[in-house]
């Protein structure tokens, strides 16, 4: 199992970005510098991002469209400080559905690319 280093930057405000696991930088360099391929528990490690992205981003994506639904059949007045709560609501959950995506692209990138150097030094099928 891979161990997921989390690291923050003294002088930032922290956001949901930084709570979120990176991808080991030994993964990206083998796999964009060196031009090789991830080993099997690393491809399972990059397919478990994927997967664990995907699992996150249903229920708040599933969240946000219930706010809306919410929102556009409320038949009484809504305070002003409830829109701008659900507002903030819905700006920071975006924030996080952007965020976990750009980690399961990154995570598939790296896999595909690995995929390819796989194939292209001959281990993996046909050439290319």
């Amino acid at each position: 199992m891979l161990n997921i280093p989390f690291e923050f930057d003294k002088d930032k405000v922290l956001d949901i970005t930084d709570l979120l696991p990176t991808i080991p930088i030994e993964i990206l360099e083998k796999v964009t510098d060196q031009n090789g391929s991830v080993s099997a528990d690393e491809e399972n490690f990059l397919k478990s991002v994927g997967r664990a992205a995907e699992n996150a981003n249903l229920p708040v994506l599933k969240g946000l469209s219930a706010i809306g639904v919410l929102l556009a059949n409320a038949n009484e007045e809504i305070p002003l400080g409830t829109f701008n709560d659900v507002g903030w609501l819905i700006q920071s959950l975006s924030e996080q559905v952007l965020a976990i995506s750009h980690m399961q692209g990154f995570a598939d990138l790296l896999l595909d690319a690995s995929n390819k150097n796989k194939i292209s030094k001959g281990n993996g099928g046909l050439m290319l």
